[in-house]
């Protein structure tokens, strides 16, 4: 069990976690340049060289823990993500720390290119949800009172402005009186959803992944990691080969929430039928088409080679269908603001044409 860390050493794992792909692939390149050469010693070099940033502070923090806990991987808990220690520890028990740190950074390094995407496509939504909320505002707070009150000056009966008016009126009003609602129900909405993709595995958890899409998106990008893991887990390294059950009560041990419930499903389908192959991940843990990719590829292979070939094409394929994904939300928070913003124009107009309607008429009666 890792120790409390000081607030030095949770500043530069927070700062690490970002860079953690790179240094696990340049970790594994200088352990493959110098055969023999043991990792405290590596570590010991990234230390001296990189004392005043995230890297060094932690070689040093890892080297101390190193000395009281024997094991690479039991000195680097709580320093980064529980998930990344599955696969550490797996290839430090069969003897290639190196292989499995090469490829825990390949993995990492696909993941967090997905997420640069994904930013990259949900800021122009951001700004367009930020500009439909300023124009609400202005809307509310600004223009709406005006008109309200040219309409009492002008003696102006408020139905005779139709439905046009009480809409916007309404709607202004509404806005004014109770805002600080709309802004809690809307960061707790968003809250709520950020808890949800981790730690929510009610009964509703797998309708989400399958029709919401921000849901859709984590399940898929997990999904990508925990094959890609546990294949890399199974495959046979120097002669060491780690079953399919064991590798999935190393995963459990250090998963979060929803994927510890997602790996139970699995373990709880493996005990229920021992010689099954694909069938056993029919829990939710992927969608659709990769669970079709599950079966027809457990058809020709055993489960190691299949749960690797699934990793691959994962890796492959995920990034390409979150950023889709992705594409879609920005469009339709886009599209939804946009008309809103271009109705509460239009219904403005219409407003304004009716007060003065109504002004004209109510000249002509007297």
């Amino acid at each position: 069990m890792a120790q409390a860390l000081n607030f030095t050493i949770k500043n530069a794992a927070f700062d690490f976690k970002g860079k953690r792909g790179n240094f696990y692939l340049d970790l594994a390149s200088v352990m493959e340049a110098s055969p023999g050469e043991s990792i405290t010693k590596i570590l010991a070099r990234y230390a001296e060289r990189y004392k005043r940033n995230s890297v060094g502070i932690l070689c040093r923090y890892w080297l101390e823990r190193f000395a009281q806990v024997g094991t690479f991987t039991e000195a680097l808990r709580g320093t980064i993500p529980d998930e990344d220690l599955t696969a550490l520890a797996a290839s430090e028990h069969t003897g290639d720390l190196r292989l499995g740190l090469e490829k825990l950074g390949t993995n990492i390094l696909a993941m967090q290119e997905t997420r640069k995407e994904i930013s990259k496509l949900m800021v122009s939504a951001l700004v367009m949800v930020f500009v439909f909320h300023a124009y609400l505002g202005v809307q509310s707070f600004v223009v709406m009172p005006k008109l309200e009150y040219a309409v009492h000056a002008a003696r102006v009966d408020f139905a005779q402005l139709g439905l046009i008016g009480a809409i916007l009126f309404g709607g202004a009003e509404f806005i004014r009186h109770w805002w600080w609602a709309w802004l809690i129900l809307v960061f707790g909405g968003i809250g709520a959803v950020l808890w949800g993709l981790k730690f929510y595995v009610g009964k509703h958890r797998r309708w989400l992944d399958d029709h919401f899409l921000p849901f859709q998106m984590a399940r898929d990008f997990n999904s990508a990691a925990f094959f890609a893991t546990v294949g890399m887990i199974t495959t046979a390294r120097n002669n060491n080969t780690v079953q399919l059950h064991d590798a999935l009560v190393q995963t459990r041990q250090n998963a979060y929430p929803w994927l510890r419930w997602q790996t139970t499903k699995i373990l709880d389908n493996l005990a229920a039928m021992p010689n099954g192959k694909g069938e056993i991940f029919n829990t939710g843990i992927a969608n659709q088409t990769t669970y079709f990719r599950i079966l027809d590829i457990s058809d020709y292979a055993d489960v190691p080679v299949m749960l690797k070939k699934i990793g691959e094409i994962i890796l492959k394929t995920a990034p390409q269908e979150i950023k889709a994904n992705a594409s879609t939300i920005r469009i339709v928070l886009m599209g939804l603001c946009l008309a809103t913003m271009l109705g509460v124009y239009a219904g403005t107009i219409g407003l304004v044409e009716a007060f003065k309607t109504a002004v004209t008429m109510k000249a002509m009666l007297h």
